[in-house]
């Protein structure tokens, strides 16, 4: 685990979040879980980015500040002082912020964490009812639940926004608002292709959610995210999800 550098003022703290070449560090386990959006973000961002895994997890989460991942290390190179930070929204927030995924002003830059949210909790409840539920039987009954009950509502609004903000002028097709990439796009990009994986074309598809798709289209376009998805750690991640969860 990286280490963090101790006794710092918080005014070190900031400038070493403000700095203008940091280098990163993510610890994650080597799946995609909840981090697909800020792994993406990390590696499109051009700053030099390594992702790595926790050697014996039991053990090192004691020493981290809420016992759970991501962990998020930051360092000033011109320094070499290295600050961790945690909780994925925040982590996402100051990504985002840094290297411009939050659209071009602060009406953009709510509105895409917003979207981002509501994403994120339809995969929060991805998680607790279906990946956590050990038993084979209960966690077959729970995918049902979560199919049925949660996809398509999501699957409804997301498409009902994306059409009216393309209408209002508000966005280009292909993204939640303005023509750049953000991370309400690749959050929904990557949510897309899990939900299409459970539930097939039941709730999103080129004819059900034409606007949802075009998001996924413009995410996979981008020359920087291409580079990111023929990255060797992008071909790790993908080969244990699909080893660990069939996704």
């Amino acid at each position: 685990m990286t280490e963090a550098t101790k006794n710092l003022s918080t005014a070190a703290m900031s400038k070493i979040l403000e700095g203008k070449s940091n280098e990163y560090s993510l610890l994650y386990f080597p799946f995609h879980g909840v981090v697909p959006a800020l792994r993406a973000m990390l590696a499109m961002s051009g700053a030099k980015v390594t992702f790595t895994q926790p050697d014996d997890w039991p053990v090192e989460k004691k020493e981290t500040q809420f016992g759970h991942m991501p962990i998020l290390y930051v360092t000033d190179p011109t320094t070499n002082q290295t600050l961790p930070l945690t909780e994925l929204s925040v982590l996402e927030e100051y990504i985002g912020r840094k290297y411009n995924f939050l659209g071009s002003n602060s009406y953009e830059a709510n509105q895409i964490l917003a979207y981002s949210s509501s994403t994120q909790s339809l995969f929060d409840k991805f998680v607790t009812l279906v990946i956590r539920t050990a038993d084979p039987d209960l966690r077959a009954k729970m995918m049902e639940t979560f199919v049925n009950s949660f996809i398509g509502e999501w699957a409804e609004f997301h498409e009902r926004a994306l059409q009216a903000n393309v209408a209002a002028g508000i966005a280009k097709m292909g993204h939640y608002v303005g023509e750049e990439v953000s991370l309400a796009d690749l959050k929904t990009a990557a949510a897309a292709m899990v939900m299409m994986k459970v539930s097939g074309d039941k709730f999103i598809s080129e004819e059900k959610t034409p606007a949802m798709m075009e998001v996924c289209k413009a995410v996979g376009a981008d020359e920087r995210y291409k580079k990111w998805s023929a990255s060797e750690d992008m071909k790790l991640f993908n080969e244990v999800t699909k080893k660990r969860f069939s996704l």
